[in-house]
């Protein structure tokens, strides 16, 4: 696995800096390339953004971990411009030879990737992976109910994968609502057994989940 570190700036000015991971030597890419968005309190080189790259880039996926404006805070800032964010990692990843971007995120980065097509417009992301999500719920009823509004707007297939051990939230209950404001997108649910809030011991399920929706959905060598 070869990492870069790389910077672009958003369209509003917005410098922001990333992770990006290429395959192994001796495993051919996929056509796919995956964003990985952290949540509250993280940032590109810690938590998922950091130990699920090396498990996906080697099944061929081009990984880009990317520092949103809001990373290392631990209260939510800027919502509404986190778009510009999303989409600066899309067209970076893009313009190292992606062919699609599918969108990965942890926590409270969920809501942004449910919210992303209403606010941005962009309708190129037709897969996404939304792993802990509605924790906002409980501190931040606004913002989830802003979400959910926006998911009218999602298209193409989503993943939800919850621990079945989060206390933090409740896993299934998050999970439903979103399906049923998802009305124009499909959206499979996991429980993961065991997992908490942040997947710990759970590393190599989780990829393996996502690895095998992935190929379920659409991705092809």
């Amino acid at each position: 696995m070869a990492l870069e570190l790389i910077t672009m700036t958003t369209k509003d000015g917005v410098e922001l800096d990333g992770g990006l991971y290429a395959p192994p030597a001796g495993i051919a890419p996929r056509d796919a390339g995956i964003l990985i968005v952290h949540g509250l309190t993280w940032n590109f080189y810690r938590g998922p953004s950091r130990w699920l790259p090396p498990l996906l880039t080697g099944a061929g996926f081009t990984c880009l971990s990317l520092n949103m404006r809001d990373h290392d805070l631990s209260a939510p800032k800027e919502f509404e411009n986190a778009h510009h964010d999303v989409r600066a990692g899309i067209d970076a990843l893009l313009s190292h030879g992606a062919g699609e971007v599918v969108l990965l995120a942890h926590g409270y980065a969920c809501n942004k990737i449910v919210s992303y097509p209403a606010q941005s417009g962009d309708g190129r992301p037709m897969r996404r992976v939304l792993t802990t999500l509605g924790s906002i719920k409980s501190y931040r009823p606004d913002i989830w109910d802003q979400v959910l509004q926006s998911a009218a707007e999602l298209r193409g297939d989503t993943l939800v994968v919850q621990g079945a051990a989060d206390a933090l939230i409740d896993p299934r209950a998050r999970s439903d609502e979103l399906v049923a404001a998802a009305v124009q997108a499909r959206v499979d649910v996991v429980l993961l057994d065991g997992a908490d809030h942040y997947f710990n011991d759970r590393h190599a399920q989780l990829a393996d989940c996502v690895l095998g929706w992935l190929r379920g959905s659409g991705d092809r060598p």
